[in-house]
């Protein structure tokens, strides 16, 4: 068993998980939307996530099986959530219960997300099949880490700051987020997991976007980075290799960090490509 299995499974429901790092705060609405919660939700439940009218359900998960008839495309993970509109989710599970909080705070970044993993993973499946390839593309690679472990860095000067990543100098995104002219807001729900369990995140997997003139409440942030992700994910051009993405050390985004004198272990670097 996985070290973080054992984990998942040791953790009970804890209520105040939001409040073990500063970086949940994208999903306070999201959480506080479900009401009081002393266990996990019942999956039937957490279409409450969503501030507007559900973009997509929550149904229970079906036990995994033994496939003995070939691969039928309309009924993996990512169809269903394309065409059905339908988000397979485990109950009492952390990574899954990330998810749905996730869905909830930016529906229109995982939406295209799920879309495109969608057409990526279709075009490589050969009539008949039984099983999918057994390595993925890159860009399904990136895909999975931005879904998993993304954070965008919403940037003032986006140019700038992305020409120090590339120059690998992690103290201009610490300068940064202390001066305010950066903000980092957490997408992946592998990451939000992690943190809730007391583990550190496997991967963080930052992309930056430009801030422009993004109002200064925390649901503007939010639409704002979701609105961008979205776009980011729909140029088809764009996200084709990990090596878009920067890994980065979680501590040099947190403002609440920085001002304990931390710095980070690590500089930002590309992914493994």
């Amino acid at each position: 068993m996985k070290p973080l299995d054992s984990v998942r499974r040791a953790v009970p429901f804890d209520p105040s998980f939001v409040d073990r790092a500063p970086h949940f705060w994208p999903l306070r609405r999201a959480w506080c939307s479900l009401g009081p919660c002393h266990d996990f939700p019942p999956v039937a439940e957490l279409a409450r996530v969503f501030a507007g009218d559900p973009p997509v359900r929550f149904v229970a998960a079906a036990p995994p099986r033994r496939r003995a008839a070939p691969l039928d495309p309309r009924a993996l993970y990512d169809a269903r959530i394309t065409l059905q509109r339908v988000v397979p989710t485990r109950e009492r599970c952390w990574h899954d219960f990330m998810n749905a909080l996730v869905w909830g705070t930016f529906p229109r970044a995982k939406r295209v997300l799920h879309a495109r993993q969608h057409r990526a993973i279709v075009a490589r499946i050969a009539p008949g099949a039984r099983t999918l390839p057994p390595t993925r593309t890159r860009e399904l690679d990136a895909l999975a880490l931005l879904d998993e472990g993304g954070v965008v860095i919403l940037a003032r000067d986006r140019t700038c700051l992305q020409a120090a990543i590339e120059g690998r100098a992690p103290e201009t995104l610490v300068a940064a987020v202390h001066t305010g002219d950066a903000e980092a807001l957490v997408f992946g729900h592998a990451i939000y997991e992690s943190l809730a369990l007391g583990v550190a995140p496997a991967v963080v997997a930052a992309v930056v976007v430009d801030r422009a003139d993004v109002g200064a409440s925390e649901a503007d942030r939010i639409a704002h980075a979701d609105a961008a992700l979205a776009a980011l994910l729909a140029d088809e051009a764009r996200l084709t290799t990990p090596a878009e993405l920067k890994r980065v050390d979680l501590t040099s985004t947190s403002p609440r960090a920085w001002a304990t004198d931390a710095r980070p272990d690590e500089s930002f670097r590309p992914m493994a490509s």
